[in-house]
């Protein structure tokens, strides 16, 4: 039963790539931006898969099995994000009816601009893929026993081939029945995990420990600080948190997989209420997410310690323990569908944004086979170059960074130049990459883009007021 369930979703989704594909696409705008024709529910279903992802689900859950419900802000971050994007960005940029983020800084800023976060923008979301890829295969491996290179291989075809097929639309469709699959899953785990205490008089017994450098650390322990908290403190994280919101606020501003559904919308105001309705359904998304780790911690709590949020396996240990063979099967998909729907908006942002912004030469009618192209490429990096991946953080990290700000200026501020613009990015980027690769993160304990960020402030605002200043005196 588990294994009909994971392989119907899979068909679902090949059927979906494939009657959109036949059906639905008549023209480039179809295939880009869903004809530019979509209303607020089809939006905030998109938007809401696209944001919630690997990270948000089994590694928030991983983190709360330690730290307690604090973990939630990993998707509370995002909340954050969508909000300030509602009133800001997203009807901005739906206004223009571009079709990438590097065509909006072009825009406002020129070429030179433009090419430089098309670039950043490209390798970003290609390494993000083999991420995603990577956790899939990962996912699989532990909950159906398949070999990992054929498990990234079955899950990454199935992303590639509806995503070549059906373009937008089909991620749109694809998305929604997606989002409605992650939600009903994360139901099953939280509903059945609370009867499963109840059963075993959870109030009767004490917390699980965890002994941790000989000593016994009661309740959760903080795995960035080794210092015991409360399951039920929201800030039990601490800085951390921050770095969270700055990640994900800068992520969603300049991130092609949600510009991709901001520019898909009927209009600004579809945009900007799209972006309010997916805020405010992932708050308690995010709380349930946190909860189900809470609950592993009781039922499954002989789990192995690690670092940060590479703890992926008390999500699946909790399924194996908890759920009969049929729910579980459900729930598996949802973890595959968790990653989907974030594959497939990478992939064809990475294609649009190269044929748009860098190969201009090529027209749209090049995406389809450039969405193959890098599909096949990320495929390729998350199974012979899984060290790679490990940059993950940092790649995003840089372009996030030093795109955010221009954008965030290139709105409110007319005196950025290009110049400004440039340092921005070129300083931002190199002083991240600095900060992480010369130990000072791990020796202050400040996360790389709280460096970055100020930075990227100060380099756009003291390089463009010397530009301004320039003209005024060769005028």
């Amino acid at each position: 039963m588990l294994i009909a369930a994971f392989i119907f979703y899979l068909v679902l989704m090949l059927l979906i790539g494939e009657w959109v594909g036949r059906y639905k696409i008549k023209s480039d705008d179809d295939y880009l931006v869903a004809g530019r024709k979509h209303g607020v529910w089809w939006i905030t279903g998109t938007l809401s898969a696209t944001v919630v992802g690997a990270g948000s689900t089994i590694g928030a859950a991983g983190v709360a099995y330690f730290v307690g419900i604090s973990a939630a802000w990993y998707l509370l971050s995002a909340v954050i994000a969508l909000l300030l994007l509602s009133f800001t960005f997203a009807p901005a940029l739906r206004k223009l009816s571009l079709y990438t983020v590097p065509e909006y800084i072009g825009k406002r800023y020129g070429s030179r601009a433009r090419w430089v976060a098309s670039v950043l923008g490209v390798v970003g979301l290609i390494m993000f893929l083999a991420a995603q890829l990577y956790a899939m295969g990962e996912i699989i491996v532990n909950l159906m026993g398949m070999p990992l290179n054929f498990a990234i291989l079955l899950a990454a075809s199935v992303a590639i081939f509806y995503t070549w097929r059906g373009g937008n639309v089909a991620i749109h469709i694809s998305d929604n029945i997606q989002i409605i699959w992650i939600v009903m899953g994360f139901l099953f785990v939280f509903f059945f995990g609370l009867s499963e205490l109840r059963e075993k008089a959870y109030a009767s017994f004490d917390p699980p420990s965890l002994i941790y450098d000989g000593k016994i650390m009661n309740h959760w322990f903080n795995p960035f600080t080794r210092k015991a908290v409360s399951g039920f403190d929201l800030l039990a994280l601490g800085s951390t948190v921050v770095g969270w919101i700055i990640m994900s606020i800068t992520w969603h501003f300049t991130m092609q997989s949600t510009a991709q559904r901001i520019l898909s919308s009927r209009s600004p105001a579809v945009a900007r209420m799209a972006c309010l309705l997916a805020a405010l359904f992932l708050i308690p998304l995010a709380l349930i997410i946190a909860a189900c780790g809470m609950i592993a911690r009781f039922l499954v709590p002989d789990l192995p310690g690690v670092e940060g949020v590479a703890q992926t396996q008390a999500l699946p240990a909790l399924i194996q323990v908890l759920l009969p063979s049929f729910f579980g099967g459900i729930v598996i998909a949802a973890l595959i569908a968790v990653m989907m729907s974030t594959v497939d908006s990478a992939l064809l942002g990475a294609s649009t944004i190269f044929v748009n912004d860098i190969a201009q030469r090529l027209n749209h009618h090049s995406v389809p086979v450039l969405t193959l192209v890098f599909g096949l490429l990320s495929l390729g990096l998350a199974i012979w170059a899984k060290s790679l991946i490990k940059m993950l953080e940092v790649v995003a990290g840089v372009y996030c960074i030093a795109t955010f700000v221009p954008i965030l200026l290139g709105l409110y501020w007319k005196r950025a130049t290009e110049n400004g613009a440039l340092a921005a990015m070129g300083g931002s980027a190199l002083s991240t990459l600095f900060w992480r690769f010369s130990g000072l993160e791990t020796s202050t304990g400040i996360h790389m883009l709280t460096v970055g960020l100020p930075l990227a402030f100060l380099a756009i605002l003291g390089i463009s007021l010397l530009d301004v200043r320039d003209e005024k005196n060769d005028s």
